[in-house]
């Protein structure tokens, strides 16, 4: 190049198309204008990168005269040679291809790494593994690939992402990043392994010395959840360990593990952080961690686990009014809660709710893996069975048998079993024996097959149906009921196209006799389980108990515990309840107590109505020692070493005592018992004090009835307006300005009287009266206490203890 006197001389040499520079790599004159400056230093660079540094050097420039060399012509040896435009094509056409092979080179090991990931999200861990180990010598990126696609295997291959971790590292030579412990950890907590994920997390940053960041921390976080059992307390103190920029995801896994362990409090602890701290920066935001649907749901399906169904409605009214969006996930869990609380308008208004929803957008790539479950989309086939099973609980049955209507033509199919069997439920708690045949005939019809839970229901409903009966004294509406249920259990029995009836459609046939009071029935059919080789169940022998009380027969209870006792059954409450109820009507209050006893000495929690039909069989019995024993029942109840801490005397139990004391002539014991009432607040009602003031006055005491009256009062009550009251208030009146005496108030010996009468302080060693109930009898006698009989003498050594052989 030749400009106005000043010369630049590049020497250049060709040789089988590769560039050489022999001698002088570049001459330039120092006259050079600027942008030609540049541009032969350009070109300088691409010769040298070109020729990997070993086709030419540079040597000291001299000044050369462009007329001192005009005439000379190209040689080697250090003969300058002006370039022609023939070695400059030269040049570039040799330079282009490098450049382009190189290219394809660099796109080659990108496209090798795509396909493997690509393979591993697709789910063919296999081929993913062949290419990649069909590389001789595989990048960073392709093993990370690799180990991401066994972690994305089902099952989960830990063992082989290790290995190519090891083998990578120690082999290839390959430095792990932060992107390869993400795939290994993400290994680790698909395969449930919280120990081994916590292990590499501390070995990545003392044996690699990388850093985890806020994913490698969430994936560690959900390998505590995902663990069996799950690690929430590991999960939680991971979550404090992390780093600051912690996203939403990492506070949703700890929720997670909250919910897999069933720990509803700690969840709720941790979502009320993530609000309060949220609470204090604008909504807009996007540094501050904010709980989303997820966040909400997961705390939704930490109570539904440990099933704390009345914290769910709390909780999802208060999402409603901070207007926190709903998903699938969490309309479910509380559709779940309106089947357990029996709520069925809730679960109507929650179904249509889930009818418009739409799934919540994540912010991770989960949903590409192959097999994950994907999320809910409008009201399913679960939201209908829950609303189905939540309106039959709820007595609504007839909006349970519409919904399975609405299931079809939304769904675009046949209910299935289950939702046919939920509505069949609603019409069993309904006693709708008619409806449940009716929904079996439109079952099969749309080629719906029932079992055995079904046929139960069916059963279940004509039992519900006979109780129903017999409460009104319609003995007549039972026997068709009844023929029916044991026609269907003969027809599962021989029908081979049905399916055979097991211990539950025995148990429904059982309850079916045991309301119909048909003792010998029920038997009956006790004896033909045991043919078809079934084993009774305690929900038999309750059913078995429930025809002894129904039929009010005492010896048929005898014969029930004896077989009982022959099938290894331990009785529960339900069937001591429902056997104390049989000793009452069969006016045997001294066994009821016994099995009071019994219960207790076995571990068992007597419920109130267990312990109210205790005492009223013993304020209905005739004998003198009744009222003691009904006491005695009381003070029981109120022990805290004999009886559970949510026992305690409810206005039926003083109802029951006032009104015995009252009607055996006990005004005094009766004013102690009000007193008492009132003290744990219950408002005593007018019958109550009109019979103990009727009892005062019978005895000739109408002052002690004056005095009583009085009381009323701060009760609110006007004695004018009872006739009964007013006329014995009248004749107190005169009776006390005769003698000259007004109405006193109670003395300290009547307070004394009153602690004594209702106190259990006194009954709280082993060595006392209660110890004496609750001592139990002999392992031979277990179960034929209920046959002895007991006279005075030995009721009387029950009570003051000086008598334990029973």
């Amino acid at each position: 190049w030749n400009r106005k006197k000043r010369t630049t001389r590049i020497l250049l040499s060709t040789k089988q198309l590769v560039v050489s520079i022999i001698n002088n790599a570049m001459l330039i004159s120092h006259h050079l204008r600027r942008r030609r400056h540049n541009a032969s230093l350009t070109l300088l660079l691409s010769c040298f990168l070109f020729s990997k540094g070993n086709a030419f050097h540079v040597t000291p420039w001299t000044r050369i005269q462009h007329h001192q060399h005009h005439d000379r012509q190209p040689c080697l040896g250090g003969t300058i040679i002006p370039p022609t435009s023939s070695t400059t094509s030269l040049y570039a056409t040799t330079a282009s291809k490098q450049e382009s092979k190189r290219s394809t080179e660099k796109n080659k090991i990108v496209q090798l790494d795509r396909e493997i990931v690509k393979l591993g999200r697709r789910g063919k861990t296999d081929d993913a593994l062949q290419l990649y180990n069909s590389i001789q010598h595989p990048t960073i990126r392709q093993m990370n690939g690799a180990i991401d696609a066994c972690a994305r295997a089902r099952p989960t291959r830990t063992k082989e992402a290790h290995q190519i971790f090891q083998n990578g590292v120690q082999n290839q030579n390959l430095k792990p990043n932060v992107f390869t412990f993400g795939s290994l950890m993400s290994a680790c907590a698909r395969a449930r392994q919280a120990e081994k994920a916590l292990q590499l997390l501390k070995s990545m940053k003392v044996d690699y010395g990388v850093e985890p960041n806020a994913v490698v921390f969430s994936t560690a976080i959900s390998a505590c959840a995902r663990a069996e059992p799950a690690q929430p307390r590991l999960a939680l103190e991971l979550l404090r360990q992390a780093p600051h920029e912690m996203n939403v995801v990492g506070y949703n896994a700890a929720l997670s593990a909250c919910a897999s362990a069933g720990q509803w409090e700690p969840a709720i602890e941790l979502l009320r952080e993530m609000e309060e701290k949220a609470a204090d920066f604008p909504k807009d935001d996007p540094t501050v961690v904010r709980p989303d649907a997820v966040s909400y749901g997961t705390v939704l399906a930490a109570c539904e686990r440990a099933g704390k169904w009345d914290m769910i409605m709390q909780q999802v009214e208060e999402m409603q009014q901070m207007n926190v969006y709903l998903d699938g996930m969490s309309i479910t869990s509380v559709l779940h809660a309106c089947q357990q609380l029996g709520l069925p308008d809730e679960a109507m208004e929650y179904l249509e709710l889930m009818k418009t929803s739409q799934p919540s957008q994540r912010k991770t790539m989960g949903n590409r893996r192959k097999g994950v479950k994907r999320p809910i989309q409008g009201a399913d086939a679960v939201a209908y069975r829950l609303a189905i099973s939540a309106c039959a609980r709820g007595g609504n049955w007839q909006q349970g048998i519409r919904l399975l209507g609405d299931m079809r033509k939304d769904l675009e199919e046949s209910p299935d079993v289950m939702a046919y069997t939920s509505a069949i439920t609603g019409c069993e708690y309904a006693g709708e024996w008619k409806r449940a045949f009716a929904l079996v005939d439109t079952m099969r019809k749309d080629g719906v097959e029932p079992n055995v839970v079904t046929f139960a229901a069916v059963i279940g409903a004509c039992a519900t149906a006979c109780a129903n009966a017999a409460r009104i004294d319609n003995y007549d509406a039972i026997q068709l009921p009844k023929k029916k249920a044991l026609q269907l259990l003969k027809v599962m029995k021989k029908d081979a196209t049905v399916v055979d009836p097991n211990i539950n459609v025995y148990n429904a046939a059982i309850r079916v006799c045991a309301e119909a009071m048909d003792l010998d029935g029920a038997m009956n059919l006790l004896d033909q389980l045991e043919e078809d080789e079934l084993e009774p169940t305690q929900r038999t022998f309750g059913s078995l108990v429930t025809a002894c009380e129904r039929v009010e027969s005492s010896d048929a209870l005898n014969t029930v515990f004896r077989r009982m006792r022959d099938a290894s059954i331990t009785p529960n409450e339900i069937i001591y309840g429902a056997a104390i109820s049989c000793c009452r009507k069969a006016g045997e209050p001294e066994r009821a107590l016994l099995l009071l006893r019994k219960m207790i000495r076995e571990g068992l929690s007597p419920n109130i109505a267990t312990f109210n039909t205790v005492i009223m069989a013993q304020t209905e019995g005739g004998g003198k020692r009744d009222m003691e024993r009904a006491i005695l029942t009381y003070k029981i109840m109120n022990s805290a070493k004999h009886s559970h801490a949510s026992v305690h005397p409810n206005r039926q139990t003083y109802t029951l005592i006032l009104t015995a004391l009252a009607n055996k002539k006990q005004p005094r014991e009766a004013e102690l018992f009000l007193r008492k009432m009132r003290s744990d607040g219950y408002v005593p009602d007018v019958d109550l004090y009109t019979s103990t003031v009727t009892a005062y006055e019978r005895l000739g005491q109408p002052l002690e009835a004056l005095r009583l009256m009085e009381t009323m009062r701060e009760d609110g009550y006007d004695f004018y307006e009872v006739k009964v009251l007013n006329s014995a208030f009248k004749k107190a009146v005169t009776i006390a300005n005769v003698v000259g005496q007004g109405l006193r108030p109670p003395s300290s010996d009547e307070d004394d009287d009153i602690e004594k009468l209702v106190s259990t302080n006194d009954y709280d060693d082993d060595d006392d009266v209660i110890a004496a109930v609750v001592a139990g009898v002999d392992d031979d006698d277990e179960f034929e206490f209920v046959q002895l009989s007991f006279d005075d003498d030995k009721i009387g050594g029950f009570l003051n203890g000086t008598d334990k052989t029973f």
